[in-house]
């Protein structure tokens, strides 16, 4: 029987009803973690555990918008009293807008939008970090995006909200260091999720990578970030 490297581990993922955070679910089940699993969508999140109970994967279930503080402190309270512990955590809930310009974009579109992605992995982090660092180990891997590097008209509080996470992402790295809690960002590409109208390439291409930073093969890497594409690649290179 091959090993499973994510066996005894206990991972909560954000936005797991579909798109990346379904597929990482189920990319982490076959490894053998446990999970915690949130989504704002009840019927997707349902579909989900049950996916993931087929693979044998022991589950937890709860509907959570990441904005909101006491939604979160609730699903992790329960994370925590289910299975003892929370050794990953996978900041993937995020939403986008439409194409428009910046100072054309609606005031609440803007907060919409840094709630979810910005403040929403901040908030869960916040709540979730404490544990890690009570076990001394720990990985957190935020979902962000190459408009987290770039810029492109149009997109302007999705990019920004996406810049903020790479800029949380090296802070906590920094900060948590010493308690050998690990934080690093993953760049997924273009990638087929009602965000993008099911264009580009396959959820299911994201679950290597983000297998590899929730297991002990990546022990003490932290404060990187990582290319879905190019990750294997940049590794050896900053590793030499």
């Amino acid at each position: 029987m091959t090993e499973r490297v994510l066996e005894g581990k206990v991972a909560l993922i954000t936005g797991a009803g579909r798109g990346i955070g379904r597929a990482v679910a189920l990319g982490y089940a076959r490894e053998g973690a446990s999970l915690a699993l949130c989504s704002r969508t009840k019927k997707e999140l349902a579909a989900t555990e049950k996916a993931v109970a087929e693979l044998g994967a022991a589950s937890l279930m709860q509907t959570c918008d990441v904005s909101r503080e006491k939604d979160v402190e609730r699903f992790v309270g329960r994370a925590i009293e289910t299975f003892g512990r929370i050794d990953v955590l996978v900041n993937n809930a995020g939403v986008a807008h439409r194409p428009v310009a910046l100072v054309e974009l609606a005031p609440e579109e803007w907060d919409r939008v840094l709630a979810t992605n910005l403040r929403g992995a901040w908030l869960v982090a916040r709540a979730v970090i404490p544990h890690m660092v009570r076990q001394r180990r720990g990985s957190v891997i935020n979902v962000s995006s190459w408009l987290g590097r770039d810029a492109l008209v149009g997109y302007g509080a999705y990019g920004v909200s996406k810049w903020g996470l790479e800029g949380l992402t090296r802070y906590l790295a920094l900060e948590l260091k010493s308690a050998r809690v690990r934080v690093n960002s993953v760049s997924p590409g273009y990638v087929a999720t009602r965000m993008t109208d099911y264009r580009g390439s396959k959820p299911e291409n994201v679950v290597d990578l983000l297998v590899y930073l929730a297991s002990d093969a990546s022990a003490g890497l932290t404060g990187q970030q990582l290319d879905v594409e190019t990750w294997k690649r940049d590794l050896r290179v900053r590793r030499k």
